[in-house]
């Protein structure tokens, strides 16, 4: 009878957006206590079920999910990051587009995305990974803009691709193991196409991680023209969760030969992220679209995390995932209070706006220089983690220890473009028209101001969580290395 439980992480969320409904339709007085009481309901049993497996509990399972210590991190971070972002929603309440089914949809989003980053089979992975997408596709379309409609296109179209290359990868799989569960049998697959398998899974789901080349077509559009909370939800864990589905996919293949060959292709992928992603944030005048590229590099960092296959790379890159969601997400819900005040994106066209919006300004600041990798902040605990993990593996191959370098370059060409954004925007002479704006209304500032303060403690005081990730690290790399 326990072994149904397993299924709570998806179900949960999916009962919460009929009820959500329900109450919209029935008694709507309620409707805005219930989402978000509901939604630290979920934050409470993901973290106490974590809680529990780090005291040594064994972790359920029923079917194709387990709920091992990888996927619930990750399921933990979703709820917590979809009630931080819920309760920021309710700022556009006004706007008739975003009633109960834009808040039931997220939350049904919220259990796909758990159930993406619980599972070892191709296909069931696949399933989470498209309905979110779906559902992420239409929380976009909320933008209700020329673009916004051009970016959802986009980014279905892509989706095609991937669908194709897992597929293909899953009937390869079937063909030879009699299952679509990369976790067993894998004596029986051929050393032929174990290579072919693990680059199908890697492209398949690492397309939705934003890795490129198909991620650079993808992930800017769509995370910059959807609205800033469900920007903050893509970006700081829609893409996270599908990293982990990749790795979930490709892990098991690094212990067949080839291991040190296909190591080298998932960290250079990763450093390619990385350079790409930053050179062209320095470039943009679009403030989403400087955060939006800035994902794409940060992703690059845990990519080379997890593609080392280590303890330490994998407690780095878990640990950047938890601060990205911290960081990024705090980033794109100020981009929303800034188009709120002033009513525009475009970095030229702000100025001065420290007067007017301090605590807005400092946020910004802090959460830019967590990105960064300031000392004494979370960015600079996960990063570091990642660089010496990069360090240590440079025996593997000549010259392994310039991916480290560039991850040094990575932070100061980080802090380059989000210094000059923050000088754009809350620096200088004010622009004409900017005299009535003022930090945002609570319902956004709260949200902000709770992950920029888990900035700075996360980066204090790493202890706090560093058991937990250590945890998740060492049972993801227990799917297959």
């Amino acid at each position: 009878m326990n072994d149904y439980l397993a299924l709570a992480p998806v179900i949960l969320p999916v009962i919460g957006a009929l009820i959500a409904l329900a109450a919209y339709r029935f008694y709507k007085k309620a409707f805005e206590a219930f989402v978000i009481v509901y939604s630290v309901f979920l934050f409470t049993i993901n973290l106490g079920y974590l809680l529990l497996l780090h005291q040594g509990m064994k972790p359920l399972s029923y079917g194709p999910l387990t709920l091992d210590a990888s996927g619930m991190l990750i399921s933990t971070v979703v709820c917590f990051l979809g009630t931080l972002v819920m309760f920021y929603s309710f700022a556009y309440k006004r706007r008739p587009q975003y009633d109960s089914t834009y808040f039931a949809a997220y939350l049904m989003m919220m259990g796909f995305m758990s159930g993406l980053a619980c599972s070892s089979n191709v296909v069931i992975m696949l399933i989470f990974l498209e309905a979110s997408t779906v559902i992420s596709a239409v929380l976009v379309l909320f933008g209700r803009t020329k673009r916004s409609i051009q970016a959802a296109t986009v980014y279905l179209t892509i989706s095609i691709f991937e669908v194709l290359l897992v597929m293909y990868g899953a009937f390869i799989l079937y063909n030879h193991t009699g299952s679509f569960d990369v976790l067993t049998s894998m004596s029986l697959i051929p050393d032929s196409d174990k290579f072919l398998l693990a680059l199908l899974f890697l492209f398949g789901f690492g397309t939705k991680a934003g890795l490129l080349p198909l991620g650079l077509i993808w992930l800017p559009p769509a995370h910059s023209e959807a609205p800033p909370p469900i920007s903050a939800t893509m970006s700081g864990i829609l893409i996270s969760a599908s990293v982990i589905a990749m790795i979930r996919a490709v892990y098991p293949f690094y212990g067949s030969s080839g291991f040190d060959t296909l190591m080298l292709i998932v960290v250079g992928f990763g450093a390619l992220n990385l350079i790409v992603g930053m050179i062209m944030a320095l470039f943009q005048e679009d403030l989403k679209r400087v955060l939006a590229y800035s994902s794409i590099s940060q992703m690059g960092y845990i990519i080379m995390g997890l593609g080392l296959a280590t303890t330490l790379g994998a407690y780095g890159a878990l640990f950047h995932i938890t601060n990205h969601m911290l960081f990024k997400g705090a980033l794109f819900l100020i981009s929303g209070a800034l188009i709120l005040g002033v009513n525009t994106r475009q970095l030229h066209k702000m100025g001065g706006l420290w007067k007017r919006m301090p605590i807005t300004a400092i946020c910004f600041a802090i959460a830019g220089l967590a990105m960064a990798g300031l000392p004494f902040l979370n960015g600079a605990v996960s990063k570091g983690a990642i660089e010496e993990a990069t360090m240590e593996a440079a025996h593997l191959w000549w010259g392994y220890e310039w991916f480290a370098y560039l991850q040094i370059l990575g932070s100061i060409v980080t802090f380059a473009y989000l210094f000059r954004a923050f000088y754009l925007i809350f620096l200088g002479k004010e622009k004409p028209g900017f005299e009535k704006s003022s930090d945002p209304p609570l319902y956004m500032l709260l949200p902000i101001l709770i992950m920029v303060a888990l900035c700075v403690i996360l980066g204090l005081f790493p202890g706090l969580v560093e058991g937990l990730i250590q945890m998740a690290a060492a049972s993801l790399l227990h799917t297959g290395v």
